[in-house]
């Protein structure tokens, strides 16, 4: 089977830099612009077994516009949360701590009253986990940048800090074994964007989730 996971479009605090982990903020035109070209990746496909989406409305957003407005949601697939870093702006933060922002971005540094990272990871897995156990074919998920890291982290054991931001809008696709146990997974394709515009971004930090 294939699980594919969708990152939201762009939403205003994207836009703004603003971090949103459990809030939420609105898709801009850029993210329903980006939502709708990543439709296209499921236009000639076979209708998925399973679509399940986060209970955040910036991604049952762009699962309406993927075309599955009837998506099941799951809480544990909400992006972490960030605590008291929670709706401040990425330049704030970068302010106040130089290396605050990329150490979190990298999975080593935890936000105040902030979700570790191992926790994060744990609450993801489990939702992987039970999506691959009941999808009858492939599994669509539509998400966060935070949640598409840690399954690359799970699934196939790349942690963070070897991986390049997700852009909003991208899809990443793994090739699932569940004949063993636990199942095998490989990535076929990770970030992949329609529009080569959507990629035309800043580095390491670009990308408040």
């Amino acid at each position: 089977m294939r699980l594919i996971l969708v990152r939201h479009g762009e939403t205003v605090w994207n836009a703004e830099r603003r971090l949103q982990g459990h809030a939420d903020a609105p898709l801009s035109e850029r993210g329903i612009a980006q939502a709708r070209r990543a439709a296209a990746f499921f236009a000639a496909e076979p209708a998925p077994g399973l679509v399940v989406s986060s209970d955040l409305g910036r991604a049952r957003r762009t699962a309406e516009i993927l075309g599955f407005p009837d998506a099941v949601t799951d809480p544990r697939l909400r992006e972490m949360d960030l605590g008291d870093w929670t709706g401040r702006f990425i330049a704030e933060i970068e302010a106040e701590d130089r290396h605050a922002y990329r150490d979190w971005r990298l999975g080593t540094h935890t936000p105040p009253r902030g979700e570790t990272w191992q926790a994060f990871r744990g609450r993801v897995g489990a939702a992987i986990a039970d999506i691959l156990a009941r999808a009858p074919g492939d599994a669509v998920v539509v998400t966060h940048e935070g949640v598409v890291r840690a399954t690359c982290d799970v699934l196939v054991g790349l942690a963070p800090q070897r991986l390049a931001p997700l852009v909003p809008g991208a899809v990443t696709v793994f090739a699932v074994n569940r004949a063993v146990s636990p199942a095998a997974a490989r990535l076929l394709t990770f970030n992949y964007v329609s529009a080569p515009d959507d990629l035309k971004i800043r580095g390491l930090d670009h990308a408040p989730v």
